[in-house]
């Protein structure tokens, strides 16, 4: 890593401002022991095709980047914004069963033609192992094996620069969005030997992925078991080729994607006290899906906030009236310390009653309108949920989200609202298909 650390220091504003992927997280480190991300290994000549027949992604072909996407800040990028480059033999991929559904999903590192290792989270590991003893015939020639004893996993924030790695090591920007770190494999050194590495430039911040896919709307692993490829926007991560030959579950995901009409998807959700202000974003998103109904000017408009992972971690701030803060920066007055400890309290009662499962219900008619698939972002009432696409702004507009919405978390009677927003990365999205929309050539490709 000694060019990320020579260049950081020169390219790290320009980079964590001016990026076209939207700005960076700031800078830092984390390893994942193996009871947080585990790494399975697939070795042998018929490695490739083996894994061709399995994984949504298509590896007779290099990965598609992710499209670069208009910044959410006021000021254009300038005319140097660095280069950001991708690694080709790193890409995101689903696991499906018979029916369709996703088992899992993992990050393919390809060694070479004949080995890849396969970067998944620790709790549905143990599923893809089986998963993958159980369509490995007798003449597949391949050995499969959990190697998270001698390979780990580790992250980087803060940077685009993913080049000069040392030997021992394999690198590469996150193939479903850069601003989500730079991925980092130690192959041949203990894992102890990569912190020590990276200290100096990038501190340890043991915790923050987890809240930065959550605030960037991104489910993995066991949150996304027994639900469909397009619901849970694979797609849009670049992990599904549509074009490949068959694998296992193609079906019913080309027949989502070329036919049908998604009503769902995973998204992240903010759930605040139905006495709490509601932000201007979401004031504005209200007067926008109101006069959708009325003004055609109005319905080629993003209908929820578009934000991206900073963005959202600033407008917490703001909502927990800065009960992040450091308590010499505090104001010692009775109100703060007052809404101080209701946000806090808040925050405790989401974590407790919004387990993975819980239904979200709408109080006026008692309808579910959606389900929690992730528990709350640490410190946070953001979480991730897979919601009805007409009860967040999508569909005919005749059911509008409100912003005097109101909600309750399954069983338990106290009230909420919901804030849902879209992260950065979505594409403009057909309200009446629930997928990205289409250009003109893309449209005459798909038909």
């Amino acid at each position: 890593f000694t060019s990320i650390l020579h260049e950081q220091s020169a390219l790290s504003l320009k980079m964590a401002t001016a990026s076209q992927f939207g700005r960076l997280w700031g800078r830092g480190h984390e390893t994942f022991t193996p009871s947080i991300r585990r790494v399975l290994s697939v070795k042998g000549v018929s490695a490739t095709t083996f894994l061709q027949g399995l994984v949504t992604s298509d590896l007779t072909e290099e990965p598609s980047p992710p499209v670069p996407q208009p910044s959410d800040e006021v000021d254009a990028p300038p005319a140097d914004d660095p280069a950001v480059e991708f690694n080709p033999k790193l890409r995101s991929a689903c696991f499906l069963d018979s029916k369709g559904r996703i088992v899992t999903d993992a990050f393919l590192w390809k060694k070479t033609d004949d080995h890849y290792l396969l970067d998944v989270p620790a709790n549905s590991a143990n599923t893809l192992l089986s998963h993958l003893q159980q369509y490995k015939l007798r003449r597949t020639k391949v050995d499969i094996a959990d190697v998270s004893d001698k390979v780990a996993s580790h992250i980087i924030y803060g940077t685009l620069n993913a080049g000069g790695s040392p030997p021992g090591y394999m690198t590469g920007l996150d193939p479903r969005h850069p601003n989500m770190g730079m991925r980092v494999l130690s192959t041949d050194h203990p894992i102890d030997h990569f912190p020590n590495l990276v200290a100096n430039g990038f501190p340890k911040v043991s915790g923050t992925y987890n809240v930065l896919r959550k605030f960037s709307g991104i489910a993995e692993g066991a949150e996304l078991k027994g639900k469909t490829a397009l619901e849970t926007n694979q797609e849009w991560l670049g992990s599904v080729s549509f074009h490949k030959g068959c694998y296992l579950g193609q079906e019913l995901t080309a027949r989502s994607h070329f036919t049908g009409v998604i009503r769902k998807r995973v998204m992240p959700v903010i759930l605040v006290d139905v006495q709490t202000e509601v932000p201007r974003p979401w004031v504005l998103a209200h007067q926008l899906q109101e006069n959708r109904r009325k003004l055609d000017e109005f319905k080629d408009k993003a209908p929820l906030p578009k934000l991206s992972s900073p963005s959202v971690g600033a407008m917490l701030t703001m909502l927990m009236m800065g009960s992040t803060s450091n308590d010499h920066d505090k104001k010692k007055d009775e109100d703060f310390i007052r809404l101080e400890q209701e946000m806090k309290l808040l925050v405790e009662e989401v974590r407790d009653n919004a387990a993975s499962g819980t239904k979200i219900i709408d109080t006026i008619d008692n309808k579910t309108i959606g389900q929690i698939v992730s528990t709350p972002a640490a410190g946070s009432s953001i979480v991730l949920a897979q919601m009805r696409l007409d009860k967040v702004g999508f569909g005919d507009g005749k059911t509008p989200w409100s912003r005097l919405n109101r909600v309750r978390l399954g069983d338990v009677d106290k009230e909420y609202r919901y804030l849902p927003y879209l992260p950065l990365w979505w594409p403009e999205v057909d309200a009446n298909t629930g997928k990205a929309k289409l250009d003109e050539e893309e449209r005459l490709e798909e038909s």
